[in-house]
């Protein structure tokens, strides 16, 4: 019997990025309650996913992944993605995510980082250097940068969530 890790989705960028839009659009909804049942959602070929999308820049990363170990240990026996986001924050402050990413390279799941490197609000992108200490600190899954500058546009704001929606899509299908 092969069975496969359940996949986790975890969108990555700076504060004040538009990771907690992207998520809404990549969902077509603004309100998610993870501790129901799974989301259908259409465009991932009706697949269930549980969706933790409060803003960690604004909590203490401690609360933070007990929020996250909350939700995922009410679904074990859901099969379902889960999808999260988290903060670019390496700083050793409280809202550092060093821990969360440490508890997700120990995790059972497919893990999967879409880094969103360009701010939506501001001319900001994400730097070579903290890339890099992002890789660094990320043992367990694979990291797909998404390099569009989309400040402040939504044409190519609405392009970039298309090509975060096809690399789910594709990586839902290596079941």
């Amino acid at each position: 019997m092969n069975i496969s890790p359940r996949k986790l989705f975890v969108i990555v960028g700076y504060p004040h990025t538009g990771k907690k839009v992207t998520l809404q659009t990549l969902f077509r909804r603004k309100g998610f309650f993870p501790f129901k049942r799974p989301i259908k959602a259409a465009q991932f070929g009706n697949k269930g996913f549980i969706v933790i999308n409060i803003s960690d820049h604004n909590h203490r990363t401690e609360d933070y992944l007990a929020r996250i170990k909350a939700v995922m240990a009410s679904h074990t026996e859901t099969p379902a993605s889960f999808m999260v986001i988290i903060s670019l924050v390496l700083d050793g402050s409280i809202r550092d995510v060093k821990p969360v990413l440490q508890y997700f390279n120990q995790s059972g799941f497919d893990v999967h980082y879409l880094v969103l490197c360009s701010s939506m609000y501001e001319k900001k992108v994400i730097s070579e250097a903290n890339i890099e200490l992002f890789r660094q600190h990320v043992s367990k899954g694979q990291i797909h940068l998404f390099d569009k500058l989309v400040t402040q546009s939504t044409l190519r704001f609405r392009e970039r969530v298309e090509e975060v929606t096809k690399v789910i899509d594709v990586l839902l299908a290596t079941r």
